[in-house]
């Protein structure tokens, strides 16, 4: 049995768009924190939230951080689109 056998595609076209958001928002996202766009400061100041960012993607590395990010985002796309079956006993 594969890991998707108990899910079929949604028949909700809302589901898609919402799928779509979702991919598009973590794509933005990884692709923003591989250009290191994020990390610049602005006004001489650096967000808290960069420095924590940038303190897992030191350990963790650049490349498998926008990979892991872009993997939930296609999680999360694929977890809006599809439904359960439903069993029939």
């Amino acid at each position: 049995m594969t890991m998707l056998s108990k899910y079929k595609f949604s028949k909700n076209p809302l589901h898609y768009i919402y799928a779509l958001i979702w991919l598009g928002v973590f794509a933005t996202f990884a692709f923003y924190l591989f250009t290191g766009e994020m990390f610049r400061p602005e006004n001489g100041k650096i967000h808290i939230v960069a420095i924590l960012i940038a303190w897992v993607v030191q350990y963790l590395g650049l490349t498998l951080t926008c990979l892991i990010i872009l993997f939930l985002g296609v999680y999360k796309a694929l977890r809006t689109v599809l439904d359960k079956k439903e069993t029939e006993s």
